[in-house]
């Protein structure tokens, strides 16, 4: 693997392809939440299974992707988005940069593609907010042990994020909310 990424350049340019189509994307803050997360949880399991759902143009995807590598395991990142639009512009990024060892782009539903991948240690929610918890319903018994699921624009009470929020605070999920300006929330699966 080829580790010489200009990651600062890469992350800028996502970002600017996100601005550049009017796509609603996470904060810089929210981005070192996710790549932190991801970084550890990699670290934990020696490897990175992961799904961005909702990767819009691939800011997400590519915080993700930096921590694989960074990390040192093996790892890929299935990048889901459904519009065609932003879906190219993360494809034409992923080629650009040549991260297609790291990043798996899919143009479709997650909720389509979820049951197409073997293994997920985590996953990234950043869908409509009205579907979170039915997708995290979808995705929970494929999260191993350890695994995590984290989950964008948690700080606004949007669709189903608060019935979102209760299901992962209870049972086998420890669930903390990053108070970014849109928040993180970060749950571990402990059983």
């Amino acid at each position: 693997m080829r580790e010489d990424y200009a990651w600062n350049s890469i992350i800028r340019e996502a970002y600017a392809a996100s601005r550049e189509l009017g796509v609603p994307t996470i904060s810089m803050d929210d981005g070192r939440v996710l790549y932190s997360t991801s970084f550890l949880t990699a670290l934990r399991f020696g490897r990175l299974k992961a799904m961005d759902a909702g990767a819009g143009t691939g800011f997400s995807t590519i915080w993700i992707s930096r921590a694989i590598l960074e990390a040192g395991v093996d790892g890929n990142v299935y990048a889901v988005e459904k519009i065609i639009q932003r879906f190219k512009s993360l494809k034409n990024l992923v080629v650009k940069h040549h991260l297609e060892n790291l990043i798996t782009p899919v143009n479709g539903d997650a909720f389509d593609h979820v049951g197409k991948v073997e293994e997920l240690n985590l996953v990234f929610i950043d869908i409509e907010k009205e579907h979170y918890l039915q997708f995290f319903r979808l995705v929970e018994s494929r999260i191993p042990s350890g695994g995590v699921v984290l989950a964008h624009n948690v700080r606004h009470p949007y669709g189903t994020v608060d019935a979102f929020l209760n299901e992962v605070s209870g049972r086998v999920w420890r669930t903390i909310i990053v108070p970014t300006q849109e928040g993180v929330s970060i749950s571990i699966k402990t059983g």
